[in-house]
């Protein structure tokens, strides 16, 4: 059975496997982020995909993403476990990001991603490019609730 939710027991043991999971691709342990996000119900909130009460994957809402903006809060860090890639996990995750919204207050949700028409198909929007000076084509997509 798959089930999301907002990780908010800093005991959880989901913290570190999502820290050891994004070390690789963001060279940065978010152990301490993650803890300071539920101890302050702040930024970052992280909403995690169990199945059976194992982690399949997560994404992050948070304050700034790299940005050089000062649009606020971010999609960040949608990640899916790679033995569980290619088999619909991503979608049914991405498709619970207004559902939290809705849950958390938040209207507008903004994210830059290189992946072109990707986001388009969850109806995100595209806002403008983003030059974080490292060569990467990127865009701004916003999401905005009703």
């Amino acid at each position: 059975m798959l089930t999301t939710n907002i990780l908010n027991d800093i005991n959880s043991s989901y913290i570190n496997e999502i820290s050891t999971d994004l070390k690789p691709l963001i060279s940065k342990d978010i152990t301490n982020d993650i803890i300071n996000g539920i101890n302050n119900k702040t930024y970052p909130i992280t909403i995690i995909l169990l199945k059976d009460n194992k982690l399949i994957g997560f994404y992050q809402i948070v304050n700034h993403d790299n940005d050089n903006t000062s649009y606020t809060p971010w999609l960040a860090n949608v990640f899916i476990k790679e033995e569980y890639r290619h088999q619909g996990y991503g979608r049914f995750l991405i498709n619970t990001i207004p559902t939290y919204m809705d849950k958390l207050n938040i209207k507008t949700l903004y994210l830059h991603t290189r992946h072109q028409n990707l986001y388009e198909k969850f109806g995100w929007n595209l806002l403008e490019p983003l030059d974080l000076s490292d060569g990467i084509k990127r865009n701004i997509y916003i999401l905005k609730l009703n």
